[in-house]
């Protein structure tokens, strides 16, 4: 699963809803069936919206380096991109400072197709099949878990439940990364067309705080074309960190 990203059509028809529901199938089956959809390439995976690849990339791979020169993500041993779809972030933003990057994604055919998209298999780990409210990472493996333009695919519940498993698949010293769009006013708003939430950049930090997490860096994406979202790039560290092994 990934966010679209625009507040065009994705937004033909939006409302200021909560995203704390009673049954989120229905929502979840409009997602899936949406990803399942789109082109498999770079402007399907953007929402139609190609352009945006190169300045998205540039300013994750900034953040990243953030990260490092600040002292908060400390190794680079292995990395998980959640709702990875084609791989377009593991190529391009995770594969060049990682060892390693394992993918997750609900659609079989997306992750399918990220063999050939990435055109390699040097640092490529597991491929996961699966919906991130049901994903558990495996435990104590990754140094940054990258989570890009899919949290607003889960209600607040499935979201907080999601990153208290994440803190789980952290290695030790380990980092989670949401980058999301956020929306204005302090409002919430439903996008009928795929199934997903643009929460204020508040609800996320909340969000984050009763899963766990404490917020350690933050910066805005910059390069992108007027009247969409604002893009947050938000860094954090579990309140209990990871312990090192024993041994």
């Amino acid at each position: 699963m990934r966010r679209r990203t625009e507040s065009g059509d994705c937004c033909e028809a939006p409302s200021a809803v909560s995203s704390s529901i009673d049954n989120p199938h229905k929502v979840y089956e409009k997602a899936e069936t949406f990803w399942s959809r789109c082109s498999q390439d770079e402007d399907g995976m953007l929402g139609g919206l190609a352009m945006l690849h190169g300045p998205d990339v540039q300013g994750s791979t900034n953040f990243l380096n953030a990260l490092k020169k600040n002292g908060i993500m400390t190794k680079t041993l292995a990395a998980l991109d959640c709702g990875a779809g084609i791989g377009r972030v593991t190529k391009n933003v995770l594969m060049p400072l990682f060892d390693s990057v394992d993918l997750v994604d609900l659609i079989e055919e997306l992750v399918a197709t990220s063999a050939a998209y990435i055109g390699t298999d040097d640092g490529i780990g597991e491929k996961f099949v699966e919906g991130l409210q049901t994903f558990e990472p495996p435990e104590r493996k990754y140094d940054v878990i990258w989570i890009q333009w899919v949290s607003g695919q889960l209600t607040d519940q499935d979201l907080t439940s999601f990153l208290q498993r994440c803190i789980k698949g952290l290695a030790p010293d380990g980092t989670i990364v949401i980058k999301e769009s956020v929306s204005q006013g302090g409002k919430t708003v439903y996008h009928e067309s795929d199934g997903c939430w643009t929460r204020p950049e508040a609800s996320l930090l909340q969000i984050a705080k009763d899963a766990g997490l404490q917020l350690a860096h933050k910066a805005v994406q910059t390069g992108f074309p007027k009247g969409l979202f604002s893009v947050k790039m938000i860094a954090f560290k579990p309140v209990h960190p990871v312990e090192e092994d024993d041994d």
